[in-house]
């Protein structure tokens, strides 16, 4: 039986990926924690036409990557661009180092992945999760995503009190310095003046739910850690409780026996060991799905409610 080894995809910053780290170093697993920046720097990464090996010199190693029996796939980041490139030539850099380690994650395919960085990519779009949820069963909030501004202002007339939220991630980056992030946000006065100067670009708008609270389901195999979080407490985080999460209570719930089915459904459909989902609460009782993310945030769950998390990860690692 081959050796269990693991390896973790991920970057230097990256403090989640420390609660599965420690997992494996207690439970004395091998394995190699890749943060793919340092490739350049100090890691070199070769291919001979059937194996890729590198040898990573912070860490005095030399790598095999077939000796791996599985894979964590967290959040990988591409490297600098050299000083003194043009843009072109940055995007050059760029695209060459990401296509090489599109390579390498082929080569691994075969490999047991926690997720797969294909699955990940496969749902990550959500008008796609949507139409999935919705197939399932699962309640959704009316919406309409357009860049036709007069359909935009019908649909906010229709529902009266709507949200607008991104399509993908929320972040602009203004700069190599300077970002900002797009959070939900309710429909204003002024936002319904800037839709028609939108162009091409669609505007996401749904039908904003009356919240009772947010339910973060965090899955993991047939594991599911749910968690009641209270965004009502504060006005800041009404809307979107991500804006101060670690502020407010959190609480462990059990979640109805047939919305569990449908979340491991929705899982096994698309070969996803892991995933964390959102839900809105409403007044009544019921779940509203907002979305789902095959590679989410989940360490401060674990820390806050003591759920074994990064356990059950590792046990899924070495099972595969």
């Amino acid at each position: 039986m081959m050796n269990k080894n693991v390896l973790v995809i991920t970057n230097k910053e990256d403090v989640t990926v420390d609660f599965v780290i420690h997992q494996l170093q207690m439970r004395n697993i091998e394995y190699y924690r890749f943060n793919t920046e340092d490739i350049g720097s100090s890691i070199d990464i070769y291919f001979d036409g059937i194996s890729y090996d590198a040898k990573d010199d912070n860490k005095k190693r030399n790598i095999h990557f077939n000796d791996f029996s599985s894979v964590y796939f967290r959040r990988p980041k591409l490297p600098e661009p050299l000083s003194g490139l043009t843009s072109g030539e940055k995007q050059f850099y760029l695209t060459e180092i990401s296509t090489y380690l599109e390579g390498l994650y082929r080569y691994l395919s075969e490999k047991y992945w926690l997720n797969s960085v294909f699955d990940i990519r496969m749902l990550e779009n959500k008008p796609y999760q949507i139409t999935l949820a919705k197939e399932l069963g699962l309640l959704v909030p009316e919406l309409c995503i357009s860049n036709d501004a007069q359909k935009c202002c019908q649909f906010t007339k229709e529902y009266k009190s709507c949200i607008f939220k991104p399509l993908k991630v929320g972040l602009i980056q203004e700069t190599e310095e300077k970002g900002k992030v797009l959070y939900t946000t309710k429909v204003d006065s002024k936002l319904l003046k800037r839709m028609d100067t939108n162009g091409a670009m669609p505007i996401y708008l749904q039908r904003e739910i009356e919240k009772e609270s947010d339910i973060r389901i965090t899955v993991v195999g047939t594991k599911i850690f749910a968690a009641r979080i209270m965004s009502q407490e504060s006005e800041i985080s009404q809307v979107d409780w991500r804006k101060s999460h670690s502020m407010l209570s959190h609480e462990r719930i059990d979640v109805p026996s047939e919305l569990k089915e449908k979340f491991l459904n929705l899982c096994a459909k698309f070969n996803l060991g892991f995933a964390a989902i959102d839900f809105v609460l409403d007044k009544n009782g019921q779940y509203w799905f907002l979305e789902i993310n095959p590679n989410g945030q989940w360490a401060w769950i674990e820390s806050l409610l003591d759920y074994p998390i990064s356990r059950e990860i590792v046990n899924l690692l070495v099972e595969g």
